[in-house]
Formats: C-alpha cells, structure tokens, sequence
C-alpha cells in the first residue's frame, strides 16, 4: 500500500518563494483595485453545508463538489465557487445594510475534475459581485472594472468575450425539448461544434420554428464585432426577446467602448454556458499564455432570492493563478531584486546585531541575523543565497 504523506492530491501545488511572492502580489493590485472602486471585502468559510450549492439555480453539477459527512451526519461541501456563498451572506446576513452592495474577494475555491489534463483542482478566484442594481450600468461597470484590474496585473493581450443568457432560451424555450436534449443542443452551441449541432437539429427540426432553426445553426458563428450584432438582427428579427437581448449587449458594448475599452472587447454570441444560472448579460475573458477563461462573469438575478432576499445581482470572478501563468508565458513575470544583508556577529553582541539588523530593515533591506558562529560558514551561506555579509 501506497504512502501518501510525501505527497500531495492531484491538481493541488505547492507554492514557494518568488511564485509565491508574486501570487500574493497580484492578489494585493487586484484588491486594491476593488477598494478603490469602493468595494467592501468579505470572506466566506472553506466548508459550508451542500445545500448552499445544491439550490435551483446550481452553478455546477454535484459531480464537481468536494463533499464530506460531519459527526452529526449532516453533508458539508468544499467552498466550489464565491459567488454562491456570497449570494448567501447578502441574502441572510446583509438583508438590512444600504444597497446596492458592492462586495469584493479572494479566496480558494475546490472542484473535482474527472480528468485534470493539467487542472487544479484548488483554484484562487479573486472577483466583485454588485447587487441591488437592475440594468446594465451595472453590468458595464463589472466588466470595466474588470479590464482595469486585468491591465492593472500587466496583462494586455486579452479579450473579454460578450452574450447574453437570453439568446438561447428566447430560441428554444418554445420548442419541446426534454432536458437531455436541450443540454446537448447548448454544449454543441457552447462547444461550437458544429456537427453535433447540425445532427441535434437535424433531429429535431420539426419541433422548431423555422426561423429559430436557422439562428440556432448560425449562433456558434455569430462571433467577432458590432458588426456580428446586425447579422443577428437580422436572423432574428421575428424574436422581441432575442432582440431584447441584442440590444443589451449593444448597449453594454458602447458604455465600455466610451471609456476607450474597445480594444479588448469581442462579442460571442454562441457564448450558453450555465444558461439556468445567468439571466442576462455573461462575458469570458481569455488572454494569451492560458488555456482556459482567465475570467467569467455576468448577471444572476434569482440567485440570491434561494437564500431569502430578492436582489438583482451581477458580477466576476477572476482565476489568480491564470494571471501568473500567462505572466509568465508572456515573459513579464519578474520578482524584484531586493537587496538582502546577512548580519554576522559570531555569537556575541546579539544586542548591537539585532539593532544593525532593524535598522536596515526600515530602510527597506532584507536582514537576516547570521545563524553561525564561525565567520567562514556565515560567508558561504552569505554567497550562496546572493547576500550582502556585514560584521558586528
């Protein structure tokens, strides 16, 4: 049998020294950030109960949840997503205070991954959730804020990916299609995997309007500027709540592109990931260097109404160690060259050391007292870890 203790569970890391360093860097830029844009931190406990994520409107599938039984027999979960517990405290705890609320985050979150293919199952996430404000100056804002702290980080080859939620279900709420069905027609759309999609329609193409039809098959396609937003008009133009949400994303579009952010927006409109859970406008944002989506987000107007309070509510969160990892893909990922001082006072006058060693550290210098006794074993150590040696 196996033993485990030198060890550590695929999909979790150990993080050391300047890695390290710069994990706790960038968590700073991206709270300060926050703060500025008058954001209030709040952190959730590791453990909660699996109802927590367990609701109507789940934002993953209970597959992917870390779950353990307590001694009372009651089933607890991993902490699998910020928001969720979010969306808890605002509506139990923050029922009273002034709305809207702006809250801010950072914190671990654990996923089960059936095959991690280089995926961590521990996940810093880092993101803002505005909730108590209807309409999309509040979605604009997230996503502003979003680009700002992606710039703020150093990252500037990215895109942040605009939909809507509505798109879909305004095209297949009207056709009869169980759950099974609809979900693979979403995948396929989401995927962009166009043989799927036009054997599902294929399918299924007598439940289906015929204009609906034809904007499903050309959703996945429907991807790239404003331009995309008059071919979808168009193709939809029989459909008010299609139109509706087109409209939405236009005008979310043209908030964030006076500002001057047009740069690193892009609209996808085949975009239908966790359409139970979104009611409105989601965006991805994806950056060179890392395979996955550095950052999500979008509306969720009936998540927190799950926990007892009503409330309008958008937001995103933010993968932390993506950043770093396209940091570093990117070559900008640098640790700073701090000056550092080993301290030798062979065993005696501890006292004058530690006074040397203080004040070189309020001037911003890295001290270290000598460990040693002997001067030549001080300067060894001295040399291999790059210090400046002094003597009392």
């Amino acid at each position: 049998m196996t033993n485990w203790k030198k060890y550590i569970p695929e999909g979790t890391k150990d993080i050391l020294f300047n890695e390290c360093m710069e994990k706790v860097k960038i968590e700073n830029i991206l709270k300060k950030i926050y703060i500025q844009s008058g954001f209030m931190e709040v952190k959730s406990p590791t453990l909660e109960f699996y109802d927590v994520f367990n609701g109507e409107n789940a934002t993953l599938p209970q597959e992917k949840i870390y779950k353990l039984i307590d001694n009372q027999g009651r089933i607890l979960a991993l902490r699998a997503d910020m928001t969720t517990p979010i969306a808890r405290i605002a509506g139990t705890k923050l029922k009273e205070v002034v709305h809207p609320l702006r809250l801010c985050y950072t914190s671990n979150v654990y996923r089960v991954s059936e095959s991690l293919n280089g995926k961590n199952s521990e996940i810093t996430q880092s993101g803002i959730e505005i909730i108590g404000i209807e309409g999309i100056g509040g979605d604009a804002e997230v996503i502003v804020t979003g680009i700002k702290a992606l710039l703020s980080c150093g990252l500037e080859n990215f895109k942040i990916e605009l939909g809507h939620a509505e798109l879909f279900k305004a095209l297949v709420d009207g056709a009869n299609l169980d759950y099974e069905e609809r979900e693979k027609l979403r995948k396929s759309i989401n995927n962009k995997n166009f043989t799927a999609l036009n054997n599902i329609l294929l399918e299924n193409k007598d439940k289906f309007e015929e204009s609906s039809l034809k904007s499903l098959e050309e959703l996945p396609k429907l991807f790239g500027g404003m331009e995309v937003i008059e071919r979808a008009s168009h193709l939809m133009k029989d459909n008010k709540r299609a139109l509706r949400a087109l409209e939405s994303i236009k005008k979310v579009y043209e908030i964030v592109r006076s500002i001057g952010f047009e740069k690193y927006l892009a609209l996808d409109l085949g975009m239908v990931h966790n359409i139970d859970y979104y009611t409105g406008i989601i965006f991805r944002g994806y950056t060179h260097g890392f395979g996955g989506n550095i950052l999500s987000g979008g509306r969720y107007d009936n998540l927190i109404a799950q926990f007892g309070d009503s409330q309008p509510a958008t937001g995103f969160a933010m993968d932390v160690d993506g950043i770093i990892t396209s940091l570093e893909e990117n070559g900008q990922l640098c640790c700073e060259k701090n000056t550092k001082v080993l301290v030798y006072y062979g065993g005696e006058d501890f006292g004058k050391a530690y006074e040397k060693a203080e004040s070189l550290r309020n001037q911003g210098i890295v001290t270290e007292l000598s460990p040693f006794s002997d001067e030549s074993e001080a300067r060894k150590y001295a040399e291999k870890k790059n210090m400046k040696f002094t003597k009392i």
